[in-house]
């Protein structure tokens, strides 16, 4: 049965489009809480008014009067009065600001979004807008159940009437506009989580080694040129491994944010860096719950380690196999230094055999990444990379990361190879043997993707005699792919099909293609 209830603030009437106030020189908000202020403490009289002067030619007035005052609730509503009708500490603030239109609005959908999930709406928004999906109100709905476990009843009203309160601040936009304005959002709610770190008196290279550091989520001492060798590629600076000490070490143990030993006299040696309770609370912890609200992840699932995803993956429950993967992206684009904007496949919604995640990097220049990874028993073809790169072109993809924990076929390297030659597109490859090694050290991660970027950046050299064979080559691979189409039901009946229908069991054995 479906629920009648909801999770999101609600009131039906309480929304800008259901009051009219066209004879008045005050807008929505003001000219409500006057009224309540007027009938403070007499809820009756107040749905009397109401019905006065915003149903008069409503069919049932009587039935809907009480809607304004449930709508401004602290029970389902927005929090604006109590159960006695009397304006919350809130609904008083605001109502000191009906004079400031400007500002109150302002101070409205700061509430909104900090207070009563709105920040959740419009980054629901985004992701959908990252993924080259265009929002309505019931994929919204979904989402916040799906992501959230928020539910909304079947009539969706609620995001409409919170869109219309932001849309009065600037926020968004109604209508078919879903447009975020992402500086206005900061603007009022301050900077990101990430963004804590510029409080503080850090130089940028101490501000991108503590970011590389939260990036590793180490839970034991680690060397500092591994987190030095991050820091560089995550956040674009340059540390000198022979004033690293000096310059950023020291300075962020005397802040408190770290400790670091030398692991023995010998010349050279890496020193170890252990992070702090400092540490942990202003920096390791923001950033974590950033990510957790931007990916629907919960944090402690966040700092699952590349070895318990590994076994995760291999899990007889569809549910687990897929949040396996979503982790596992996530903590890959997480390495990489790159910010999470959505999903284009969520990998609970395939039965864990695939998962795309939208991340770009704004550290230096813009990049976008489509980060895939695939959990099947079979490697991966040319007919996968073929259908990333369909979405790289929709979603204006930088750089396609495909993760294949069983490998990664001939004729799918050669595809990539043909396409990075014609297009402005990198691919990279990481395959499952590669993913033991990243617990142990997280900037394997780096050295294996440096590895496909000489092999991109040596085909990015070929000669004009190369362009033509790479030309001819296309079009008889693109031959042979019709005719394979055309006869694939004949193919299929010669094809065994016992071996698809077993079991994973191991490292290497995967669901289904």
């Amino acid at each position: 049965m479906a629920r009648e209830d909801t999770d999101l603030a609600t009131g039906d009437l309480f929304g800008p489009a259901q009051l009219d106030v066209s004879d008045n020189d005050r807008s929505e908000l003001p000219v409500v809480l006057e009224l309540v202020k007027e009938y403070e403490g007499r809820p009756s009289d107040f749905d009397d008014m109401v019905a006065k002067r915003f149903l008069s030619d409503s069919k049932n007035p009587e039935d809907r009067k009480g809607n304004l005052r449930y709508g401004l609730g602290s029970n389902s509503g927005y929090g604006l009065v109590d159960e006695n009708f009397y304006l919350t500490d809130t609904g008083e603030e605001l109502y000191e600001l009906r004079d400031d239109e400007e500002e109150l609005y302002e101070r409205f959908a700061k509430y909104i979004l900090l207070e009563c999930d709105g920040l959740k709406l419009i980054e629901i928004v985004d992701d959908m807008q990252a993924a080259g999906e265009t929002p309505t109100l019931t994929s919204i709905a979904d989402a916040f159940e799906e992501q959230y476990d928020i539910h909304l009843h079947g009539t969706t009203s609620e995001v409409s009437q919170m869109r219309a309160w932001l849309n009065k601040a600037g926020v968004i936009g109604t209508g078919r506009d879903y447009d975020i304005d992402w500086s206005v959002v900061e603007d009022l709610i301050g900077i990101d989580s990430e963004g804590l770190l510029e409080l503080s008196e850090v130089t940028t290279e101490q501000r991108a080694f503590l970011k590389a550091l939260a990036r590793i989520d180490p839970d034991e001492r680690i060397p500092q040129n591994i987190v030095r060798e991050i820091a560089e590629n995550a956040y674009g600076v340059s540390l000198n491994p022979k004033s690293i000490v000096k310059n950023v070490l020291t300075p962020l143990q005397e802040d408190g944010y770290i400790e670091y030993v030398n692991p023995s006299d010998v010349s050279g040696k890496a020193n170890l860096v252990i992070v702090t309770d400092k540490f942990e609370k202003e920096v390791r912890a923001p950033i974590l719950d950033n990510i957790s609200e931007r990916t629907g992840i919960p944090r402690h699932i966040l700092r699952t380690s590349f070895e318990d995803i590994r076994e995760q993956m291999d899990a007889d429950s569809k549910h687990e196999r897929g949040l396996a993967l979503e982790v596992l992206a996530v903590k890959l684009g997480n390495l990489l230094g790159l910010d999470f904007e959505g999903w284009h496949i969520r990998g609970r919604n395939t039965g864990g055999a695939e998962v795309d995640v939208i991340m770009d990097s704004t550290d230096v220049s813009f990049t976008r990444w489509q980060i895939q990874c695939k959990n099947t028993k079979k490697s991966l073809r040319t007919k996968h990379v073929k259908e990333e790169v369909g979405v790289a072109r929709m979603l204006q993809t930088n750089i396609i990361l495909m993760v294949a924990r069983s490998g990664v076929s001939s004729d799918a390297r050669q595809f990539a190879s043909r396409i990075m030659f014609r297009d402005n597109l990198t691919i990279l490859f990481l395959e499952g043997d590669e993913l033991m090694r990243f617990d142990e050290n997280p900037a394997e991660l780096l050295n294996s993707l440096r590895q496909e970027t000489r092999r991109v950046g040596r085909l990015k050299q070929l000669t004009e005699d190369d362009m033509v064979e790479v030309a001819e080559d296309d079009e008889r691979v693109n031959r042979e792919e019709e005719t394979l189409k055309e006869y694939q039901a004949v193919i299929e009946e010669y094809r065994g099909s016992g071996e698809d229908e077993e079991k994973q069991e191991q490292l290497t054995d995967f669901s289904e293609d």
